[in-house]
């Protein structure tokens, strides 16, 4: 099987970004990882943006998961059917405003 880049950038509902870091630090972090095909999580607090266009969000959250599958696009797909039930639940901080989701494999490496 081939191994996948799943990234996702995210952000809080405004006023409310401790409750939603602490939900997908302690939570959603963990329920992602249990999914079939999900090999490894890292959750990362973006400390700097540079956007190039005018009135862009910014993401609070920059998570990678790594996944090994022959259908990456499936693997997520199921996880984000899962995303709001009850054995993935969702926070209300969560903003799915401007979202980013990739999903992508290795093609190049600096040495």
């Amino acid at each position: 099987m081939a191994r996948y880049q799943f990234i996702v950038l995210s952000r809080a509902k405004p006023g409310r970004e401790e409750e939603f870091i602490a939900w997908y630090r302690d939570q959603h972090l963990v329920d992602v990882s249990k999914q079939p095909g999900v090999v490894s999580a890292r959750l990362y607090r973006t400390d700097y943006q540079k956007v190039y266009t005018l009135d862009a969000p910014q993401w609070a959250l920059l998570t990678i998961y790594e996944l090994e599958s022959d259908d990456p696009q499936a693997t997520v797909e199921a996880i984000r059917a899962k995303s709001g039930l009850p054995e993935m639940p969702e926070t209300e901080a969560l903003d799915k405003d401007g979202m980013i989701i990739v999903v992508g494999h290795q093609i190049g490496e600096v040495a």
